[in-house]
């Protein structure tokens, strides 16, 4: 099954994005411990849903146990003709963790003091992706308007790890942000100190001086997570969290996009949440609304 698999990610490679490839075969990765070795005339549903169970177990949402299942099961019908027959791993009961603001004030107060601090505050207050966060150069800071341009990301790609420089995701993604005073006097401060940051112009560099890597920008900020005492739940979740809490403050759709770089119908889908608060308003405001008044009854 790993040759299967393999061998039908190689004839993938033309079609999909390197990034894609990068990520089906992290995903594929994860199974092959468990049926790797398995001939594909002798897999059967149960030892693939076996599997599943078992990097369930060992801490891997439903989610990506879903993804895994799209991936496995397209690759093997196009290298056998024949459906998989696994079922696909249930849907997650819960909601996708989110930290509280709780969290974040927690986080960003244990990190003042870490060298990337900069870094962190800038995710916190403009939700950008780790790749956009590891492209961002000291020419896309605009002091004097409090702006800042995203114009690239970093991808990480497979075989050999190497980072690429690419365009935003998508269209949505090329945007400009204004910046409170604050998070803008942190940037400021950040000066080259190496001559690889002189060059390249990256805001963030890793300890050797290199720009930074997306996968490390993840490990670091799981690892402060965890000695802050909250959620190590990665930093692309903090998304989710600005996107939440800026409509309760009251901001549409389309501006919430616009600052997260996301299309308004995908955001609607996957990035809103409804606190309790508000669907407790909701319910009282709707039965004023439909209920008469005591001058309307009499």
């Amino acid at each position: 099954m790993q040759t299967l698999c393999d061998d039908w990610l190689t004839s993938r490679t033309q079609e999909l994005q390197p990034n894609t490839v990068y990520n089906y075969a992290r995903l594929l990765t994860l199974i092959y411990p468990y049926i790797g070795r398995v001939r594909a005339s002798r897999l059967s549903a149960r030892m693939t849903e076996h599997a599943y169970q078992h990097l369930e177990t060992a801490g891997y949402s439903r989610t990506t146990l879903r993804t895994l299942h799209l991936v496995l099961a397209k690759a093997f019908v196009e290298q056998t003709g024949r459906p998989l027959g696994a079922h696909k791993p249930r849907e997650t009961d819960d909601l996708r963790p989110v930290w509280t603001i709780a969290e974040a004030h927690t986080f960003l107060e244990h990190t003042t003091g870490d060298r990337l601090y900069p870094l962190w505050r800038l995710l916190l207050t403009t939700g950008l992706r780790r790749g956009e966060l590891c492209g961002l150069k000291s020419s896309d800071l605009e002091p004097d308007l409090a702006a800042l341009t995203v114009r690239r990301q970093h991808v990480v790609e497979e075989p050999t790890s190497h980072v690429r420089e690419k365009p935003p995701k998508s269209h949505n993604g090329t945007r400009t942000l204004i910046l409170d005073p604050a998070t803008l006097a942190t940037l400021t401060t950040i000066r080259p100190t190496t001559k690889t940051a002189l060059v390249t112009g990256h805001m963030f560099l890793g300890r050797r001086g290199q720009p930074l890597r997306p996968d490390n920008l993840s490990n670091r900020s799981n690892q402060l997570a965890r000695a802050a005492h909250v959620r190590p739940i990665g930093p692309h979740q903090i998304r989710h969290l600005l996107a939440s809490n800026l409509h309760d403050l009251g901001y549409g759709i389309a501006e919430v996009a616009e600052r997260l770089g996301h299309d308004p119908a995908t955001l609607m889908r996957d990035y809103s949440r409804i606190n309790a608060t508000r669907r407790r308003q909701a319910a009282h405001d709707l039965a004023d609304l439909v209920t008469p008044t005591a001058k309307l009854m009499t």
